[in-house]
């Protein structure tokens, strides 16, 4: 993995005086931001964004104070260094910063099209939700129509298994006449559903799609050598990852993500602990805390870090991370509040209570053994 962030100094940016990491591990393929609403989680993603990208003409409103210039340091575990020292930086040329890096915002679901506006901006999405991504859809047709081309064949090839794998579809289908892309999902037991095109996908995978989509050709751009996803690296900045995206999906995400391309390392804000719970080995946390006094503050939880593959969602929850001191439900009813694991074990015990008082217990075993079933599914 050639590029890892090492070392990292933010001062006067934004709501942030003066906060820094040093010695993150050469071999975090995720870092995790957490913290409160407000607390500045996006405001530390941007700084990164601007550290690594250098000046974009959007950025020019946070640098214009000269009397407070922000001052963002970033090292690399390949040594490199980037310094952006307020407006002393006009646009960048691209040669003095780092240009393998993609970033998206909160706001993930809109593609550009031939006859809208298309920004080339590396860091806008991540500062402006209204920015249009990368149109995948528009390059799989364009490679499509040019498969006589071994390059534009490979790229073809292999972008439309990483979407197929990415989503687990049964396929992915274009019409050559319209230059339609259908999507074609299956359920679990390999049985297909009608095609769709895009706009009738879920939100979820729409989001899933227009980011990594998005995040393909940008790389692909930047290292035209390559033809296949899983060889790009870079950096990659997402705000809020678990945005409109299913606990299942929270969860195996992280570890897809890094197996699809294994050479990335992504920087990413979550409001929810399942994540955490797919996050591949040596993963960092980053808690965003926020004073009057010292402002915008990052801290590692190291010790949240070496035990997250032995921890559930509740402890997550009530751990630094998240710091949800208080978890259980708020009733006005004064039934007792279960502290089950897993619905499991709840549906289990109620079956064993019922049956050492001897009640008729015929429908809650089998719900019980439909549970189950379901749950081997």
């Amino acid at each position: 993995m050639s590029y890892r962030i090492k070392k990292l100094l933010i001062k006067d940016f934004k709501g942030i005086k003066h906060t820094q990491l040093e010695n993150l591990p050469a071999r975090a393929k995720w870092i995790f931001l957490t913290g409160e609403n407000g607390y500045g989680k996006t405001s530390v993603l941007q700084a990164i964004a601007a550290g690594l990208a250098g000046m974009e003409e959007h950025m020019f409103s946070l640098f214009r104070d000269t009397s407070n210039a922000p001052h963002i340091k970033i090292e690399l575990t390949d040594s490199s260094q980037f310094d952006l020292r307020g407006l002393q930086s006009l646009p960048n040329s691209g040669d003095e910063y780092f240009r393998q890096l993609a970033c998206y915002g909160s706001s993930r679901l809109q593609t550009y099209t031939e006859s809208s506006k298309r920004n080339k901006g590396i860091t806008s999405a991540l500062f402006d939700s209204t920015t249009n991504l990368e149109n995948i859809e528009l390059q799989l047709t364009r490679w499509l129509s040019k498969l006589d081309i071994a390059d534009f064949r490979n790229k073809h090839r292999h972008v439309k298994e990483l979407l197929i794998n990415l989503l687990d579809l049964s396929d992915i289908e274009i019409d050559r006449a319209t230059d339609t892309v259908f999507y074609i999902e299956q359920d679990t037991g390999g049985n297909k559903y009608p095609k769709q095109q895009l706009g009738d996908l879920a939100s979820g995978y729409r989001n899933l799609i227009g980011f990594i989509g998005d995040l393909i050709i940008k790389l692909f751009d930047r290292q035209p050598s390559i033809h296949n996803p899983k060889e790009l690296e870079g950096i990659v900045i997402i705000d809020e990852l678990d945005l409109h995206l299913h606990p299942k999906w929270q969860k195996k995400l992280p570890g897809l993500l890094s197996r699809l391309f294994p050479n990335i390392q992504f920087i990413a804000s979550t409001h929810s602990p399942i994540p955490l719970l797919g996050a591949p080995k040596n993963s960092v946390i980053i808690r965003i805390n926020r004073t009057v006094e010292e402002g915008i503050t990052m801290e590692r939880l190291k010790d949240e870090e070496k035990n997250l593959s032995n921890l559930l969602p509740n402890t997550i929850l009530t751990s630094p991370a998240f710091g949800l001191l208080e978890i259980f439900p708020e009733s006005d009813n004064d039934q007792e509040v279960r502290t089950e694991d897993d619905y499991f074990e709840l549906k289990a015990n109620d079956y064993m209570r019922k049956k050492l008082r001897g009640q008729q217990n015929s429908d809650l075993e089998a719900d019980l053994l439909n549970y189950i079933k379901g749950s081997k599914k």
